[in-house]
């Protein structure tokens, strides 16, 4: 199974609109990933999100840029924000039937997530921040062996995007 993780576009301050959807700037980002995406031949056999409103925002940008209806996006308990590392991966097993799957969230479950599948020692630290995209190959949830596919930033994605 591919995974892929997104966190969230960059949002408004809580201060600005206590609901946080993405800032303009973040809508942009967005945007330019799923560009990107697109450029490089990426599908979902399900594209999963956080119920935070810039998670659903950045997920519906993803699938709408790739030609997937907005409906097609799944919002997801397991990726909800303070939900522990252990249920975020038991409620994924249902995904493990996937090829593909995108999940879209936020840090430090993001983290967490990619950190158990790359590594069985200490904490591994990765910047997904920024419109960042993750790609990490597994066999297994629970196997702790993934392989790290790809890591780009937003500046490579706006390359990828541009070409």
């Amino acid at each position: 199974m591919n995974l892929y993780l997104m966190q969230h576009g960059a949002c408004l301050p809580q201060e600005v609109n206590a609901n946080q959807p993405l800032s303009p700037v973040g809508q942009s980002h967005v945007a330019t990933t799923a560009q990107a995406m697109r450029v490089m031949g990426l599908w979902f056999d399900a594209l999963l999100t956080s119920p935070r409103n810039a998670a659903v925002q950045t997920s519906r940008i993803v699938a709408e840029g790739l030609g997937y209806a907005a409906a097609s996006v799944t919002t997801f308990g397991g990726l909800d924000s303070g939900v522990s590392l252990k249920l975020c991966l038991e409620q994924l097993r249902v995904c493990e039937r996937y090829q593909s799957v995108f999940l879209c969230g936020e840090l430090p479950l993001l983290g967490d997530l990619a950190s158990h599948l790359l590594t069985s020692g200490p904490r591994l630290t990765l910047a997904l921040d920024g419109g960042a995209l993750l790609a990490v190959s597994t066999t297994s949830l629970g196997s702790r062996s993934g392989s790290l596919r790809w890591l780009l930033q937003g500046p490579q994605l706006q390359m990828i995007a541009s070409s």
